[in-house]
């Protein structure tokens, strides 16, 4: 039995994608299915997935960042022991 993926993305990255598969007379299902083969032959992530991923990974530090301080900012840390904050590598200013 065959799987089958939806993907979403911009019309005109998906223009310019199938551009240069056609240009290389490479089908989108023939590059997902190279894709998907490469992955579990090596069982690694490619070089470039590789830095998206830990692009997206410092994106997501970032964020849960931001949320702790709202976070403080409303107050909902106020509560906290001393040892709690020291665990969120936070002082209390007192």
């Amino acid at each position: 039995m065959d799987a089958t993926l939806n993907v979403r993305m911009s019309t005109t990255l998906k223009e310019r994608g199938d551009k240069v598969l056609r240009q290389n007379g490479i089908s989108t299902s023939m590059a997902v299915r190279a894709l998907w083969q490469e992955l579990a032959s090596t069982r690694e992530l490619p070089a470039f997935l590789r830095e998206a991923s830990s692009n997206a990974q410092e994106i997501a530090s970032r964020k849960r960042a931001l949320e702790s301080l709202a976070g403080i900012a409303q107050g909902s840390l106020t509560n906290c022991t001393d040892d709690e904050l020291d665990a969120l590598g936070m002082a209390r200013y007192e």
